[in-house]
């Protein structure tokens, strides 16, 4: 189940009022922080896997904005063009933009980690087929995280600093390239020790839950990753040997951001009926 948790502002985007009736998605939260949805979910056998995003909504150059984030890998989303109060275009749109996204990671693993084509190519479109098996509902809640909420805040500066280099929102192919930029950008989860990219971190979330591997083995694929990124970090920028991008958040997030490969929207998303 894909768990939405709306701020105010997003309440307010999903809440329309027809004939004088309001009509909203918005359900009464089962818990008061998504921290113990989770844990009493993962203490449950009979509980279904769900994926907690939050959402939240803003007015950019006059058209809806939405940022969805997801809880754990601080992963973005962000779409626009969508309509108030309607929220089946926002789920189409969502699941166009997370295939593309999850497709893409995918096979930027294979080409760093693996050699068969053929087996690659079968494993994303495995992943994304369980990926649709597991998903068949979805809940609208109005509930917050202040860590989270400071990093959506963070993607809006930056997608507002976007809007105003461009002149224009961004839509389509740039809006998927911003949201790849962003993910590249170090993040610090307030309770860990360590900064993470959130594009590794989403990664590793998509190999054990719908990429059949044990966290043994996403832990291993993702250090490939990793050591593959640095070696062609080095070689791009010939002299800084010594450099370890997952250290130094100045250069880093700045600098790593600009190899981001170009992006092809796929046509890979089923309709919510």
């Amino acid at each position: 189940m894909l768990i939405f948790n709306c701020t105010k502002a997003a309440v307010d985007f999903f809440t329309s009022t027809k004939k004088g009736k309001k009509i909203s998605p918005i359900e009464p939260a089962p818990h008061k922080t998504i921290a113990e949805s989770i844990a009493k979910t993962d203490a449950s056998t009979d509980s279904e896997h769900q994926w907690h995003w939050l959402v939240h909504a803003k007015k950019v150059k006059r058209k809806n904005v939405l940022i969805v984030m997801d809880y754990h890998s601080r992963f973005t989303i962000t779409l626009n063009g969508l309509k108030k109060g309607d929220e089946l275009p926002f789920l189409n749109l969502f699941e166009h933009h997370l295939m593309v996204h999850a497709h893409e990671i995918m096979a930027l693993l294979a080409n760093h980690v693996a050699d068969c084509v053929d087996e690659n190519a079968q494993a994303i479109e495995n992943s994304l087929e369980l990926y649709t098996n597991h998903h068949h509902s979805c809940s609208f809640y109005q509930r917050g995280d202040r860590s989270v909420q400071s990093h959506i805040n963070d993607v809006l500066w930056h997608f507002e600093y976007a809007v105003d280099e461009m002149g224009e929102v961004p839509q389509g192919v740039d809006l998927i390239g911003f949201d790849v930029s962003v993910n590249r950008l170090l993040r610090k989860r307030q309770a860990d020790k360590d900064y993470f990219y959130p594009q590794h971190e989403f990664l590793h979330e998509w190999l054990t839950h719908y990429g059949d591997c044990s966290e043994p083995e996403a832990d291993s694929f993702i250090e490939g990753l990793k050591a593959q990124e640095r070696a062609e970090f080095q070689a791009r920028f010939g002299g800084i040997e010594d450099l370890d991008l997952q250290d130094d958040p100045l250069i880093s997030s700045d600098v790593h951001s600009n190899m981001v490969d170009n992006v092809i929207s796929l046509d890979l998303y089923r309709k919510k009926k």
